[in-house]
């Protein structure tokens, strides 16, 4: 057998070129989770828009379309990928549009945009809706390509130490962006400007690494002895007949509620608890360590105990985000130095909670999912919870509008939302284990 071949434990499937395609992922994974900690949707880009409005909505704005972008294509893109034995190529190209768009933003910055905030917020929104509808057409082929290249075992450590490693280096840049957008680095909009051409030349680097991996063909389902059926009746075939892909879905949802409150935790610190916009960059760095404990943590639950208790663990650490926003003012009054170490394990909490989606959920849905379905599962899942998520951040937006900006109120009910997720995890099956795997697969015939 050749050396740079790994055979899963479980199916007894060859992969071929292990090491590199996991380096490459690897890679992939780690200049990606960098350069987002430049447009972090939590921090740099809600600080940014508050520079141009004090418009809550507006605010939010930033998150709902990273949502909605990202998640609503993919149906589309799952559809094309059905019959295709090889994927690579469906990463690269729409990748190649969309991550260089940071590029357009920081040049219209430095050009002089900022002068007209209504232009530069025009450009701001249609360039990550850009970003995040071309990444969301590379994500699903992404996942597939991860699915036949590296063993179900060992994309834990994949995952772990991607972020590890990115969280590390995010540490770094958590530094680098406190200083930018501090008294002593370069004034508005410059800074920010900086911020966007890093996060655009890390995006270059992240899609040079895909296109290092070599991935092996697959024969669709249609030249295998069997056909495909219509992709509408595969949809509803699996919404109809998969208990735990809907109870997963579910989960995912009232999981996913954390987004009413993401985008407003840097504000509420900023503007309600009297912290200056250094802080962004400490926050940042604090989100980091919350996604390296993850990456560290969660990696190793989903190696030896699988999905299920992962998720549990992941959705139990970030549901401390809003239950610790709530109780802070209550022990430390604004101004208080302390202030910025307290929130910023809000960050902490909410970087164990990004961990987990990758760790938890979609390590959970790559198992449950029968092989010659994976982009579907994915793609059904992931345009599920947009349909339903998209105005999440907005919504979150609204609550504070009508309650005159009582943040109490907003993170109740987010908290409220994620609990009874972490409720019904109670009831997610463990799809590595024995009697899950003796079922019959939910596939269309």
């Amino acid at each position: 057998m050749a050396i740079d071949t790994a055979v899963d434990a479980e199916t007894g499937k060859s992969h071929p070129h292990y090491r590199r395609n996991f380096a490459a992922f690897w890679a992939d994974y780690g200049f990606f989770g960098v350069a987002m900690a430049f447009i972090n949707h939590n921090t740099v880009l809600p600080s940014f828009v508050r520079q141009l409005t004090d418009s809550p909505l507006l605010i939010g704005l930033s998150g709902t379309i990273q949502t909605a972008g990202w998640l609503f294509p993919q149906l589309i893109a799952a559809n094309y990928l059905g019959d295709k034995a090889e994927k690579k190529r469906y990463i690269l190209i729409p990748s190649a549009i969309g991550r260089p768009v940071p590029f357009v933003l920081a040049l219209a910055l430095f050009l002089g945009a900022a002068r007209h905030p209504t232009l530069v917020l025009t450009i701001l929104f249609a360039s990550l809706a850009l970003l995040w509808m071309t990444d969301a057409l590379a994500t699903v082929a992404w996942f597939d390509v991860l699915g036949k290249t590296v063993p179900a075992r060992q994309r834990g450590r994949l995952f772990g130490l991607g972020q590890v490693t990115s969280g590390l280096l995010t540490v770094g840049a958590g530094l680098a962006i406190n200083y930018v957008l501090s008294d002593a680095g370069p004034p508005f909009p410059d800074n920010y400007a900086f911020l966007f051409v890093a996060a655009g030349a890390l995006f270059v680097l992240s899609w040079l690494a895909i296109a290092t991996i070599k991935e092996p063909s697959e024969t669709p389902a249609a030249e295998n002895g069997g056909s495909q059926p219509p992709f509408l009746r595969r949809l509803t075939h699996i919404w109809k007949r998969d208990r735990d892909f809907r109870l997963f879905l579910a989960v995912r949802l009232l999981v996913g509620l954390n987004g009413l409150a993401t985008p407003f935790y840097v504000i509420f610190a900023t503007d309600r608890l009297g912290l200056g916009q250094e802080v962004v960059g400490w926050f940042t760095s604090a989100q980091v360590i919350g996604s390296i404990a993850g990456g560290v943590i969660l990696g190793a639950v989903n190696e030896r105990r699988g999905g299920r208790q992962t998720i549990q663990v992941g959705v139990g650490a970030g549901l401390l985000a809003p239950l610790w926003a709530l109780l802070l003012p209550l022990w430390l009054p604004a101004g208080h130095p302390w202030l910025v170490y307290g929130c910023s394990l809000v960050f902490v909490a909410l970087g164990m909670l990004q961990s987990n989606f990758v760790q938890g959920f979609f390590n959970y849905l790559l198992d449950l999912a029968p092989a010659d379905e994976r982009a579907t599962y994915i793609a059904l899942s992931n345009t599920l919870n947009g349909v339903v998520l998209w105005p999440v951040a907005l919504v979150g937006g609204a609550i504070l509008k009508m309650t005159d900006n009582s943040y109490p109120t907003l993170f109740t009910i987010t908290a409220t939302g994620m609990g009874l997720g972490l409720l019904c995890t109670v009831w997610l099956a463990e799809p590595r284990s024995p009697s899950h795997a003796d079922a019959p697969p939910a596939t269309a015939t």
